[in-house]
C-alpha cells in the first residue's frame, strides 16, 4: 500500500482545484471562442484546423472535451500537426526572408552557424568548414548555406530531406484543403509567420490563445492571427487578462505534455516525428502538476446551461489567476511553482522558473520568485514591482509618437 504524506496529498488536492476552478474557466471560454472563430470562418468548407504540437495538442483534447460536453458540432475537420519554429524555419531556407534571419538570431544569439546548421539538420556529424564556426550573422549564414563547400552541400541535403518529409506529412493532415488555421497556444506566432513564407502555396491562419508581440518584430502576420482569449503587447495594470504576460511560463507548463518538441521525421511516405514515440497520445493528457488535469475536469463536466454566463465565470477566473500571478500568497506560490521544461527550436536543455543563484529579473515569474526570496518582506516587494509595472505601461500609453 503506497503511503502519501497528507501535506503533498492535501497540495496535490489544491493544484488540481486551481486548476479546474481557476484555469478550467479559461479553457472554456477559449474553447468557445474557438468554435465561434471556425463557425463564422469565410470559405470553412476549404479549410481545416490544425492544432500544432505540442501545446495545441493539448488545447485540442480541451476543445474536444467542450464540444462532447455541449453538444456543438465541430465546424471543421481537424488534426494535429508535428510543426514547431524550427520545423517552420526550415520551409523557409531555399527562398529566406526575413522573418527567418529575425528568428534565427534572436534564438542563436551569440552562438556559432555551425550550431545553428546543425540545429537545422538534426545532424551534427556533418562536417563543416572553418568559416561556419564564426558567431551567427544572418547574411554570412546565408552566403555560406548556398555556397559549393562539400560541408554547405550536405547541409542543404539534410534540410531538404526533413522539410521534404514535413511537406508530406503536411499534405496528408489538410487533404486537399487551401486553407489553414494552426491552433496553438501562443505568444507571437512565429510558426505561422514562417510558414506563410515557406509555405506561400496554402492560405494561412492562427488561432491562439494570446497574441503578444513581445519579440517587437515586424508584424505582417498579425491580419491573419488572432489571440482568442488574450491580445496585449504587454502587461496593463488594470486588465487581468494581461497577468498571463507576467507568468507565460505557466500557461506552456500547463499545456505543454511530456514530449520531446518536434525536430525531426522518418523518411517515409507517412513520415513520423521524433515526438511519436510509443504511447504518445495517451501521455498528453497525463499530468505531473494536476493543473492541467483539474481544468480538463471542468471542461468534461460542463454543461450546455453554462454557455450564456461562460463569459462571466471566465472573468472571475481571470481575476483569480491575476491575484495568484501578481499579489501570490504562500499558497499560490506551492501551486504554481513548476518543473523546469525543455527549450524548444531544436534544443533540449532545461529552462528553470527561478534558476539557482539567479537574480529575481531572470526568474520567469518574477512575482514568485519575491515571495520565495523574502517570506517575509517579498509583499513590500510586490507593491514596488506593481508600481514598476504600472509606470511602464503609463509611459507607454501616454508617450508622445516621435517624428
Amino acid at each position: 500500500m503506497n503511503f502519501v504524506e497528507p501535506s503533498l496529498r492535501n497540495q496535490a488536492l489544491a493544484t488540481e482545484r486551481f486548476g479546474r476552478d481557476v484555469l478550467g474557466p479559461i479553457f472554456a471560454e477559449f474553447a468557445h471562442r474557438l468554435w465561434m472563430f471556425q463557425y463564422y470562418f469565410p470559405a470553412a468548407e476549404d479549410t481545416t484546423l490544425l492544432f500544432c504540437a505540442r501545446g495545441g495538442m493539448r488545447l485540442r483534447l480541451l476543445y474536444e472535451a467542450f464540444l462532447a460536453a455541449t453538444g456543438l458540432p465541430a465546424p471543421m475537420p481537424h488534426d494535429d500537426l508535428m510543426i514547431s519554429r524550427l520545423v517552420a524555419a526550415r520551409t523557409c531556407l531555399a527562398a529566406p526572408g526575413r522573418a527567418l534571419i529575425e528568428e534565427l538570431g534572436r534564438e542563436f544569439e551569440g552562438q556559432t552557424m555551425a550550431e545553428v546548421a546543425h540545429v537545422l539538420a538534426q545532424d551534427p556529424a556533418i562536417a563543416l568548414e572553418e568559416a561556419w564556426h564564426r558567431p551567427f550573422e544572418g547574411a554570412a549564414f546565408l552566403e555560406l548555406y548556398r555556397s559549393a563547400a562539400p560541408g554547405s552541400v550536405r547541409l542543404r541535403e539534410a534540410v531538404a530531406r526533413q522539410d521534404g518529409a514535413f511537406r508530406r506529412h503536411l499534405a496528408g493532415r489538410c487533404a486537399g484543403r487551401g486553407q489553414v488555421i494552426l491552433c496553438d497556444t501562443g505568444l507571437y506566432g512565429s510558426t505561422v509567420r514562417l510558414l506563410r513564407d515557406g509555405v506561400p502555396d496554402t492560405r494561412w491562419f492562427a488561432a491562439q490563445f494570446a497574441r503578444s508581440n513581445y519579440k517587437r518584430f515586424a508584424t505582417p502576420h498579425f491580419d491573419v492571427t488572432v489571440g482568442l482569449s488574450v491580445e496585449r503587447d504587454g502587461y496593463c495594470p488594470w486588465n487581468a487578462r494581461t497577468s498571463v504576460l507576467r507568468f507565460w511560463h505557466l500557461v506552456e507548463a500547463v499545456l505543454e505534455p511530456d514530449l520531446e518538441s518536434v525536430k525531426s521525421f522518418s523518411d517515409e511516405l507517412e513520415p513520423r516525428s521524433n515526438l511519436e514515440i510509443a504511447g504518445w497520445r495517451e501521455r498528453i493528457a497525463l499530468d505531473r502538476t494536476g493543473l492541467f488535469a483539474g481544468a480538463l475536469s471542468y471542461l468534461e463536466t460542463f454543461s450546455p446551461a453554462g454557455l450564456p454566463d461562460l463569459e462571466q465565470t471566465a472573468e472571475r477566473a481571470w481575476r483569480r489567476l491575476r491575484q495568484a500571478v501578481i499579489w501570490p500568497k504562500i499558497t499560490d506560490l506551492e501551486i504554481l511553482t513548476l518543473a523546469p521544461r525543455a527549450r524548444d527550436f531544436g534544443r533540449s536543455e532545461p529552462v528553470h522558473q527561478f534558476p539557482d543563484g539567479a537574480s529575481i529579473s531572470a526568474s520567469l515569474w518574477r512575482e514568485g520568485a519575491l515571495l520565495q526570496r523574502y517570506r517575509n518582506k517579498g509583499r513590500l516587494g510586490l507593491v514596488l514591482l506593481e508600481a514598476i509595472h504600472a509606470g511602464r505601461f503609463l509611459r507607454r500609453r501616454f508617450a508622445k509618437p516621435r517624428g
